[in-house]
This record gives C-alpha cells, sequence and structure tokens, in this order.
C-alpha cells in the first residue's frame, strides 16, 4: 500500500494536483481525525496550509511562522526530525510527535538533502486514558515513507515550474512575455465568457524612447524599461498581468475589468510616468510619456488576438494623434 502510494504521487508534475493525491492517500496509510499539508513560502520564512481534512473540527491558522520555534510544526521543519513528547521514552525519529491539549499530533517535515519543502500533520483526538490514541512507531513510520517520496514529488513539481516559468519570463524586465500573455489571456476569455464577466487589454507605448538610447546609450535604454516595467507592476492588482510584448511596448491583462474600468487604470499609468523622473541607471534625469489603447472583452472582441490587436490600433491611434493619452478600441 506504501508502495502503490508513493508511485501514484509522481504521477503528476502539478503541485497542486500531488498535495491532492497526498491528502487523499495518507488516510489509508495511518488512521487520523485530521490531516493537513503545509508548504514553505517561496519569499517568506513561513509554513502555508495549503490542504487540510476535517478543518471545521481542527481548524488551523493560514499560516506558521518559521520564527515561532514553540510550535511542533515549526521544531519539525527547522529540526527536520522527529522530537517525540509525552512518551515514556524521547527517541528521535525523522518527523515530530507530541500531545498538547485533548489531541495527539504527529508532524513529519517534506525535506530533500536538507532543502525544506513543507510539513505533514496527523492529528488524532485524545482518550481519556491517552494510550489508544498514541501514534505507534509503525504509523509514524509509514508516514514518514510515504512523505519522503510526497517530498521528491513536490520538489520535482515546484522545480518544473520554476524551469517552465523561466520561459515565460522576459530577460530583461522580468515581465511575462507575449507567450505567457497568449496564454492566460485565452483562459480569462474563456473564464469571463463561462461567468459573464469582462476581461480588457491595455496596450502601451512608450512615446520617443529612441532618444534615451541616442542621448544615454542602449544600456542606459534597457535599464529605463526596467523602471518603467517596476512603475507599472507598482500600480496594477495581483490578479492583474503585465507583460512586455517586445521592445518599449507592454501589455496589461485585467481580469474582471471592464473597457471603462481599464482606461481608468492606463489613465493612473500614464499620469505616474509622466511624472516620474528615471535615471537610467546613471543619474540621468530622463522623463518619458506613454501612448495607450484599451480593448475589452466581450465589447469589442471575443479572441485574445483579435483584442490585443484592437487595443494596438486604439494605441497607434492616442500616438498619431498627440500622444501621452489613452483610447479605447473602436470596431
Amino acid at each position: 500500500m506504501i508502495f502503490e502510494a508513493a508511485m501514484r504521487l509522481h504521477e503528476s508534475l502539478e503541485a497542486g494536483v500531488v498535495v491532492a493525491s497526498a491528502i487523499e492517500l495518507l488516510p489509508a496509510i495511518a488512521q487520523a481525525d485530521s490531516w493537513a499539508i503545509f508548504l514553505k513560502a517561496e519569499q517568506a520564512a513561513r509554513l502555508e496550509l495549503v490542504r487540510a481534512t476535517n478543518a471545521a473540527a481542527f481548524p488551523l491558522a493560514p499560516f506558521v511562522e518559521l520564527s515561532d520555534a514553540s510550535d511542533p510544526l515549526v521544531r519539525a521543519a527547522n529540526e527536520q526530525r522527529t522530537v517525540l513528547n509525552g512518551g515514556a521514552d524521547d527517541q528521535p525519529h525523522t518527523g515530530l510527535l507530541f500531545r498538547r491539549q485533548e489531541r495527539v499530533t504527529v508532524c513529519v517535515p517534506l525535506s530533500l538533502r536538507g532543502r525544506l519543502i513543507g510539513v505533514v500533520q496527523a492529528t488524532r483526538i485524545r482518550d481519556e486514558d491517552g494510550e489508544d490514541s498514541r501514534f505507534q512507531e509503525r504509523d509514524v513510520r509509514a508516514i514518514e515513507l510515504v512523505c519522503g517520496s510526497l517530498a521528491i514529488a513536490l520538489a520535482n513539481a515546484i522545480d518544473y515550474y520554476d524551469a517552465t516559468r523561466q520561459s515565460l519570463v522576459d530577460d530583461l524586465t522580468r515581465l511575462y512575455n507575449v507567450r505567457y500573455l497568449y496564454q492566460t489571456l485565452d483562459n480569462e476569455i474563456r473564464r469571463a465568457r463561462r461567468y459573464g464577466s469582462a476581461v480588457s487589454v491595455v496596450f502601451m507605448d512608450l512615446d520617443g524612447f529612441k532618444l534615451v538610447n541616442d542621448a544615454y546609450g542602449h544600456r542606459a535604454g534597457s535599464v529605463t524599461l526596467t523602471e518603467v516595467a517596476s512603475v507599472i507592476t507598482m500600480l496594477v492588482r495581483e490578479a492583474d498581468v503585465v507583460a512586455r510584448f517586445g521592445g518599449d511596448e507592454f501589455v496589461m491583462m485585467l481580469p474582471e475589468t471592464t473597457a471603462l474600468q481599464a482606461t481608468q487604470m492606463a489613465e493612473r499609468v500614464r499620469t505616474e510616468i509622466a511624472s516620474h523622473r528615471f535615471n537610467g541607471g546613471v543619474g540621468a534625469d530622463i522623463y518619458l510619456t506613454a501612448s495607450f489603447g484599451v480593448a475589452s472583452f466581450p465589447e469589442h472582441a471575443t479572441e485574445a488576438e483579435k483584442l490585443i490587436e484592437l487595443a494596438d490600433a486604439a494605441m497607434y491611434e492616442a500616438k498619431i494623434s498627440r500622444k501621452n493619452s489613452v483610447r479605447i478600441a473602436v470596431t
């Protein structure tokens, strides 16, 4: 059973699917009243809850700071071994076994060659005498064996995601590239069609950017583009996607956003860019403006390629009229 469970965890390279499989398979390995899987946050020193069973009866915090040494989850993560608390003998393992209040809980770290990936936690309700509810050594060992395979499967999934993401990111600005833009826009249009919502595209082109390269050199021009990217990402929402379309052209994909709302967003970005001092990495005083075009699903188009085409055309109209302005697509 353990071998079959371990094999099933390697059927996908998507972390979410791996976690879902694990939370389904673990109850067959050892009896517990609740299971929870925490993963280490990518940009923060904490464990984040990603999946749990019986959450109503066993509520858990959404995350645990790794600096909280009193929390058994943290001890399991930081020590990457089992510390048995409340038992007759304190024997080291590769997970963590302890008692607290009326529950008995075992926490097993997900680690691979010293790399912390997360922690699996199993919880049992404690009987009056406390004996029947204790995790036996065979239970802990079985959970550890599955968690060892789970750690490898998750590490592979995370590494695959990181490698794939690199192919979807612009090398210079670290924004998404055109390939990712079209993939995501296609998905958002399908979602908007299903739920009767809107999704908008804002096409942006810097006005007279060639003058920056001529005056300060191409290196300063490249640095300026990264500064522009930072200004844009500072203003958009977390759910929005910002991509470098090419050269000094950028595209914002705005889910759940009408053409009017997208125009307001474009105006905020336009105003911020026009008032911002860029230095190009050389301490220069560089002031820029940009022209914007807006197109929205389903108002202007129903396909991703056509939506971007119309937003591009609207941007061109803004540029040839007076620049530093926003235009909405005309169909």
